[in-house]
């Protein structure tokens, strides 16, 4: 029988501390080579696209692809979870909610192995649907003296600061990102901007980037000299960093990166690569992730005790 979760049925069992676990264990993995990531394809047409991304996961004996469609209406996701010993499909999940958890993962994950504080000030550009877990993830790996947060709407900078008070984080708006970096050692930039705006000039104190906000070969964060002052610069996916992240696109065509120089982040965390200077992490979404995540929300499920539908499909 396949399992049928919702997105409340995910929310409902989702954690930050053990999808970070998750995701962190599927780095280590990644750097071992002992899975297999296949990057994400998109079929477009003239007013939506749609997304597929997929992957192998053997030592959890899960495989798993992610699908979705993006319109004027929004953008809806579905994952589909396989049992790759018997064939079986496990679950049809939500994959909104799971995304949000996983990409801030990603970004905790990173700053644990390749910033290494054990405390510190995060300036946050963002105040999207992404930007908490970003923070959530964050908090997971580091204590976290201040949130110093920018996005280009006033009203929502100060709702978001709002948010992370009520939550008990020290959090404030500020009206530049220079003021948002004003003191901060870490940044986190997860916007929707296609121009840079962060410089290498506004960088300069910060030991420690993720950027996640977008995996499009003409968006960009921040200026490719920026992208040129970081000693490290690591990437979810290679192969898929080449052709979608702007950031790193743009930095390379200018000549001030070069991608022999970048290192998947799986490296890193299994030991292989060591970290040097200050760093960088660009972040567009593996399907790796994705799949860890979604197999330990169908492990939880099928252990809490409660009642999910069920279909069977084959």
């Amino acid at each position: 029988m396949t399992l049928i979760l919702s997105e409340k049925d995910v929310e409902d069992l989702i954690n930050m501390k053990d999808v970070v676990s998750s995701v962190e264990e599927a780095f280590r993995r990644q750097g071992e080579g002992e899975l297999s990531n296949l990057m994400r394809t998109r079929s477009r047409g003239p007013s939506s696209t749609l997304s597929v991304m997929h992957a192998n996961l053997p030592y959890l004996r899960r495989g798993g692809l992610k699908a979705y469609v993006s319109s004027k209406a929004g953008t809806k996701f579905a994952l589909l979870l396989f049992d790759t010993y018997n064939s079986d499909l496990l679950a049809v999940m939500g994959a909104d909610i799971l995304g949000r958890f996983r990409t801030g993962a990603a970004s905790g994950v990173a700053t644990k192995h390749l910033c290494g504080r054990p405390s510190g000030t995060l300036a946050l550009f963002g105040t999207g649907r992404q930007a908490l877990t970003q923070v959530l993830a964050t908090m997971e790996v580091m204590s976290l003296d201040a949130v110093r947060v920018w996005s280009p709407t006033p009203e929502h900078r100060r709702a978001f600061a709002l948010e992370l008070k009520n939550r008990g984080i020290n959090g404030g708006a500020f009206d530049t990102p220079d003021m948002a970096l004003d003191g901060a050692d870490i940044a986190t930039a997860i916007t929707s901007s296609k121009r840079p705006f962060l410089t290498e000039k506004m960088l300069r104190g910060v030991s420690h980037l993720n950027i996640a906000g977008g995996n499009f070969p003409d968006h960009s964060e921040i200026t490719p000299a920026a992208v040129g002052a970081f000693g490290t610069v690591a990437v979810d996916d290679l192969s898929q960093a080449k052709i979608e992240y702007g950031d790193l696109i743009q930095a390379a065509n200018d000549g001030v990166f070069s991608w022999h120089s970048a290192v998947e982040l799986g490296a890193i965390v299994a030991g292989k690569k060591m970290p040097q200077g200050r760093t960088l992490f660009k972040s567009g979404g593996a399907a790796f992730e994705d799949v860890a995540v979604a197999a330990m929300i169908y492990e939880r499920a099928t252990k809490s005790g409660g009642s999910y539908p069920s279909v069977e499909l084959v």
